[in-house]
């Protein structure tokens, strides 16, 4: 099953997911987040379309095969998403699908070398789309302590790379199976926090 296949699918099961819960759902959530990101890997394992001419490699190491999509710093991201509580009698479960975006520019030691060269670095952004199912357990009304799992595809870009606006290398936006895994408790009705692992896949 191609990329294509995979991800009409995920669209299909999302459907399902939710139309099958719909009739006997006892709370709807929609819910937005903001997002602080720490990257602990690298994006990709490879760039495509590189031009190894366009640039004097010994002037710029930060330009080699190697280092493209990598030295992330901490980013930003944007949650949105939707699902249904059930009453599990010993607990709430609840289904969803959400749409994740997340922003990271360079870290220091890599900006200053394109910095150096009078370049302009690339920033990368993440938009993972999963669906999953989010537990949730009431101490009180104002403790309410949850954990959930997701899977999906994460879809990754990077921007341009150039100096005196030549191009250096082009990354094509690349799609790979992600998943994610989160806990955390409510604080009321209305207010969450939670640390969440995000894994976006292996891009190439």
């Amino acid at each position: 099953m191609n990329k294509k296949q995979n991800i009409k699918a995920l669209c299909i099961a999302a459907a399902m997911l939710l139309s099958g819960f719909c009739a006997h759902a006892q709370e709807l959530e929609v819910s937005a987040y903001f997002n602080g990101v720490v990257p602990v890997g690298q994006f990709a394992s490879k760039v495509t379309g590189l031009n190894p001419d366009a640039f004097d490699r010994s002037q710029f190491t930060p330009m080699n095969r190697e280092n493209i999509a990598t030295g992330a710093a901490a980013g930003l991201g944007f949650t949105l998403r939707g699902g249904f509580w059930f009453d599990m009698g010993f607990g709430e479960l609840m289904p969803y699908i959400e749409g994740t975006f997340l922003w990271n520019s360079l870290k220091g030691s890599v900006r200053q070398a394109y910095d150096a060269a009078s370049a302009k670095y690339p920033a990368y952004f993440n938009i993972p789309l999963y669906l999953g199912f989010k537990y949730r357990y009431d101490i009180n009304d104002i403790i309410r302590p949850f954990a959930e799992i997701g899977f999906g595809y994460d879809f990754l870009i990077i921007t341009r790379s150039a100096q005196q606006d030549e191009l250096w290398y082009r990354f094509k936006p690349s799609a790979a199976l992600g998943w994610q895994f989160g806990l955390g408790t409510y604080l009321g009705r209305n207010v969450s926090v939670g640390l969440y692992y995000l894994g976006l896949g292996t891009h190439t």
